[in-house]
């Protein structure tokens, strides 16, 4: 083999390893790697009412109702598995206040980029009272799950960070 064949070779079998090495390495780095959740608590001035956006992504959407309803086939674009997933929202996220329990009714769903969006409203607490938010919305389904909530009727916004250990906090109306 001749001194160029040979650089050649070996410069394909190195850019080959190296290849492999960086672009398997990055692997991990691009694929999603958390279980996370955004609800956004918003003040509606025109209806007077909250409105909560619960944010999932979308691959954390089809793993849960995979894991949820094994074999049934649902999935997160369809009204049956969007109905499913608010299910799990309406049982594992409550709220309450001075005058009990807070009761959001569900107004919708849809397909946001690589999100699902789940829209509530509910008539809001008493103003200057504590409300309380317990969440353990796909605890049993991911162990590292972690539910923020962006309450955004105050100024400034605050952000609560639940999971499995923490499930519960509270922020004044």
């Amino acid at each position: 083999m001749t001194d160029r064949r040979r650089f050649l070779s070996q410069l394909g079998a190195g850019g080959l390893a190296l290849g492999s090495t960086v672009f398997g390495g990055f692997q991990p780095l691009l694929a999603h790697r958390s279980h996370v959740t955004l609800t956004r608590l918003l003040s509606n001035a025109q209806t007077g009412r909250w409105e909560l956006i619960h944010a999932i992504h979308y691959h954390d959407a089809a793993t849960a109702l995979r894991r949820l309803a094994p074999g049934s086939g649902l999935v997160p674009t369809t009204p049956d598995g969007q109905a499913r997933l608010m299910f799990e929202i309406e049982q594992h996220i409550r709220w309450s206040g001075a005058n009990g329990v807070i009761q959001p009714v569900a107004v919708g769903a849809e397909l946001a980029g690589d999100s699902v969006l789940f829209y509530q409203e509910c008539f809001p607490a008493t103003p200057e009272t504590r409300v309380q938010i317990e969440s353990r919305f796909l605890h049993r389904e991911f162990s590292d799950q972690v539910n923020h909530f962006n309450i955004e009727i105050n100024d400034p916004p605050r952000l609560l960070r639940l999971n499995a250990t923490n499930p519960s906090a509270e922020f004044i109306a």
